[in-house]
């Protein structure tokens, strides 16, 4: 965590964060770029609410994101994702940061919905830093196949043009979460004027 404040190397006040945002802030990038983590710790440095999209199916459908995956299918799951994203897409601007699916970027839609209020910043991380991450985890049922580090290099080969038409994009290669979160809330400050 965030020892102090106050970012030493930027010298930005972080107490004074919330009347900075003027738009909401929705995070995309592969699974393993570290959404849900930047997210959390970002939304607290701004002061602004946090949803997971994917924590908001789960907790609607009451299974995890693997069982919805087996028992309904990806199509039905990202069916669910676009009308979570409609819905955060509403939210009114500087009110939350939003961590997005690793195919949310894939529907035409779902960006259009997170522009309309928001700032779109893409969390770029290579396939080998993705596979690092996340291969001791069973929650990741595009993963769960015989050769998962081919398959995230042909997921990340596909989906990254669609991740690079964010308004701003971070590589979270050798960055802690903190620095992360503390470059995008820089980036912020700085578009907002101050």
């Amino acid at each position: 965590m965030l020892n102090s404040n106050r970012d030493k190397t930027a010298g930005i006040d972080f107490s004074s964060a919330k009347p900075m945002l003027k738009k909401n802030i929705f995070l995309t990038g592969f699974m393993g770029s570290g959404k849900t983590s930047v997210g959390i710790l970002l939304a607290d440095l701004l002061k602004v609410d946090f949803f997971d999209t994917d924590g908001l199916i789960i907790r609607e459908q009451k299974m995890s994101v693997n069982e919805i995956f087996k028992r309904y299918g990806e199509e039905f799951f990202r069916n669910r994702e676009t009308e979570a994203l409609r819905i955060l897409g509403n939210k009114p601007p500087g009110t939350c940061v939003v961590s997005t699916g690793g195919g949310a970027v894939l529907r035409e839609e779902n960006i259009a919905a997170m522009r309309k209020n928001g700032l779109v910043v893409y969390l770029d991380v290579s396939a080998e830093e993705a596979y690092r991450r996340i291969k001791y985890k069973k929650n990741r049922p595009l993963l769960r196949v015989a050769n998962p580090c081919k398959v995230i290099r042909e997921l990340l080969q596909e989906r990254r043009p669609f991740y690079r038409q964010a308004d701003l994009a971070v590589d979270t290669s050798g960055k802690t979460v903190e620095e992360i979160a503390q470059e995008i809330f820089g980036t912020v400050v700085l578009r907002s004027g101050r």
